[in-house]
């Protein structure tokens, strides 16, 4: 049985015993080391901290028998104890915090910053910080990534099922790693919200409105020793916030799920040109002469793909193209310029 009272102060023995006892029959020692399934030893020791809690009874004599105290009335006597003092927790913890920020407000302002170096002491301060999350997580995605790009980061799954809002604005490049598809569809099944832009200005993570973890300097490979800035409450903290906020506003939503409108196979030969094409940045004249339309049967054309994207601008559509591998493996006819209008 999964002991779920260790909360409570009662260990998971003691919990197992007291459940041997809810029969509601006095029973004795002998009879608990048979049903509880330990040692004498330990089933006393079990016993004088349930009596010590409140959760059993002894009757004297020979020999001695064990009741268990109505959990509706002990266990609520602990629940009330136990919240008392989470009370009395919170509010020195309270206290602690208005000290930090009276003393957070006159400090130097060199203070607000932490530098931390060396692949090992970024990643600890980075688990640290998502895993003590309270509302709300945004991140930048972009490559280069040190793990290759797939760590499943079980530390976001982990706020993700407690209910932590996370949302990612993810780089093109990021999500066109082979193998990375399958994991962002995973963040988004299990709730993460995900936006895609064409060039992420950089890789962080913001933590509700406390803090931010960015990276010192931008590389264009994987750093051996990387250094990261983590930056506390500030005015710098607020642009960075802000920055989040436009980019996320402008960003297309990232559609993961294998539905047939974002499988590559589910557009015709003739629309994976088109989206190539438009993505090369080619004129609609010369388009229309590659794909052999008419010029307005390509507007028809370009405004049902993104009806189907669900873009309302080309640049939009490009992104989902780039997103959902519209344009993999489709070539133009011929080589064509800018210039061929």
């Amino acid at each position: 049985m999964e002991a779920m009272l260790e909360v409570l102060g009662i260990d998971p023995e003691s919990e197992s015993v007291y459940a041997a006892l809810l029969s509601g029959r006095p029973v004795t020692l002998d009879d608990l080391v048979r049903t509880a399934g330990l040692p004498p030893a330990r089933v006393r020791v079990a016993l004088r901290r349930l009596q010590s809690s409140g959760l059993v009874g002894r009757r004297h004599g020979r020999p001695a028998t064990y009741i268990a105290i109505d959990p509706e009335v002990a266990l609520d006597g602990l629940l009330l104890n136990r919240q008392d003092e989470l009370h009395k927790a919170r509010l020195r913890a309270g206290e602690f915090t208005e000290r930090f920020r009276r003393a957070a407000a006159t400090r130097d302002p060199a203070e607000v910053i932490e530098i931390i170096t060396g692949t090992d002491a970024v990643q600890q301060r980075s688990d640290q910080m998502v895993r003590n999350v309270r509302h709300q997580l945004r991140v930048f995605d972009k490559p280069p990534y040190h793990d290759g790009g797939l760590d499943p980061n079980q530390a976001e799954l982990d706020l993700l099922n407690r209910g932590v809002t996370v949302r990612a604005v993810y780089d093109a490049a990021s999500i066109d790693i082979p193998g990375r598809q399958k994991l962002v569809r995973m963040w988004a099944e299990a709730g993460e919200e995900a936006r895609v832009l064409a060039d992420v200005p950089t890789k962080m993570g913001l933590v509700d409105d406390r803090l931010a973890m960015l990276p010192l300097r931008a590389g264009s490979g994987p750093d051996p020793s990387p250094s990261f800035v983590v930056l506390h409450r500030s005015a710098v903290l607020d642009a960075l916030s802000a920055l989040f906020e436009a980019l996320w506003a402008v960003a297309q939503p990232l559609r993961t799920q294998d539905a047939a409108g974002d499988d590559p196979q589910a557009l015709s030969e003739r629309d994976q040109l088109l989206v190539s094409l438009l993505t090369a940045g080619l004129p609609d004249e010369a388009i229309a002469r590659q794909a052999d339309l008419s010029y307005r049967t390509l507007q028809r054309r370009v405004r049902a793909l993104m009806e189907r994207a669900g873009a309302s601008t080309r640049f939009q559509l490009g992104i989902h193209a780039a997103a959902n591998g519209w344009v993999t493996g489709v070539k133009p006819r011929t080589s064509v310029s800018g210039g061929d209008e």
